[in-house]
């Protein structure tokens, strides 16, 4: 079965999920993407190699349709003859990610009779009133959806948000969005071995550590985390904040830490590779806003994860009281709260921590992960071999 995928671009945080699709025994896989996007997220990895790929030209549509940053829209003109000089079985698609081309990518499917997994989030939950631009985007993501014939979720509240659509339940995927696990697990030894030499460099020896791993921008809601932190900091002089993680926001995020006066706040940068170390000087992994493949890692890592609104494997991932807790969004209160019980308790931090890992090695991982991506694709090719036939 050949698939092709219409990815943005090739992040190096699904190197492995794409490695894994090209090895696997009944699956010809070619990747189409973009050009990077500077100053945002949206960069290729640095090594691409273990599956074909092919690079688009690619022009770049700007939408502010959120209240926080502009949205980037990669355009690729060229990809209606990538489709039909491929010819795959089935067409795997970010969705509404790349809107402007998932209209060229449905269109050009449409007309060679090509099925298509729509790869998704979802929809996370808005706490204010949509714009009209909002309302107009998902508007335009729904018509686009029904032309697919599977529906792929990174959690089970994709799964909410197909059934409240009314797609077909057999239509319905989820693989729980996860870093590559095995390689995790495989690197931990090592990362242990690493974590006295990073605490002693950091001045951590001997101290109680809240972590926090991703992208520095607005919407990870680090602000909350420095004010909370600020505050457990008088009670419990034996606690530390290390944020591991690069991006334009850093500066404002020192100035906001010395605003508040919180003491001992260690900013790392960006941290891709040898990240596991500091996941193993950590305690609890706390992420108060948007985020999502962090919580994987660290729970790989054995840690409690106390989270917000994530990308959706937060439902998932996180059992509530058993190896974390799932907060509302910009209520530092209840987080302080939540940080503070756990705190009063270290017993209870590491029986948290052990069923993080238990959760990643029995229920959620990258071989789940990928049984029910496969699932997905094998559904949609069937589904274009039958009406080939009945054709």
């Amino acid at each position: 079965m050949k698939v092709v995928l219409a990815h943005r671009v090739l992040p190096h945080w699904r190197i492995p999920v794409f490695q894994r699709l090209a090895d696997w025994p009944d699956i010809d896989f070619v990747a189409l993407h973009g050009s990077d996007f500077p100053g945002t997220k949206t960069l290729n990895a640095k090594d691409l190699s273990g599956f074909e790929h092919r690079k688009l030209f690619t022009m770049r549509l700007i939408s502010k349709i959120t209240d926080e940053r502009e949205i980037a829209f990669p355009l690729w003109p060229s990809l209606p003859w990538h489709l039909w000089r491929e010819r795959p079985d089935v067409v795997l698609t970010e969705g509404g990610s790349s809107l402007p081309n998932a209209f060229l990518l449905l269109a050009t499917t449409w007309l060679l009779r090509i099925p298509v997994v729509w790869w998704t989030l979802g929809e996370i939950p808005h706490p204010q009133p949509l714009s009209f631009s909002q309302r107009l985007f998902r508007t335009l993501v729904r018509f686009l959806e029904r032309r697919c014939v599977a529906y792929l979720g990174f959690s089970s509240m994709a799964r909410e948000y197909f059934e409240r659509c009314g797609y077909s339940r057999e239509s319905q995927f989820v693989a729980v969005n996860c870093v590559d696990t095995d390689a995790v697990e495989g690197r931990r030894t090592d990362a242990r071995a690493q974590a006295d030499a990073l605490r002693t460099r950091l001045g951590l020896i001997g101290k109680r550590v809240l972590l926090f791993v991703g992208a520095l921008a607005p919407y990870k809601r680090v602000e909350d985390l420095i004010l909370v932190y600020a505050r457990l900091r008088k009670r419990h002089p034996d606690l530390r904040l290390l944020i591991v993680g690069g991006g334009n926001h850093q500066e404002v995020l020192e100035a906001y830490a010395d605003e508040v006066d919180a003491k001992d706040v260690t900013f790392t940068g960006e941290v891709i590779e040898g990240v596991g170390p500091f996941f193993e000087v950590g305690d609890v992994l706390v992420l108060p806003g948007l985020g999502g493949l962090a919580i994987s890692e660290a729970m790989t890592h054995g840690l409690p994860i106390v989270a917000t609104l994530a990308d959706g494997c937060e439902a998932d991932l996180i059992q509530e009281g058993a190896n974390g807790h799932v907060l509302a969004a910009g209520d530092t209160e209840q987080l302080e709260s939540r940080l503070e019980a756990l705190l009063a308790d270290p017993d209870r931090i590491q029986r948290m921590g052990e069923r993080s890992r238990a959760i990643i090695e029995h229920e959620h991982n990258i071989n789940t992960y990928m049984e029910n991506l496969v699932a997905a694709l094998h559904y949609a090719g069937e589904l274009g071999t039958q009406q080939d036939r009945e054709q």
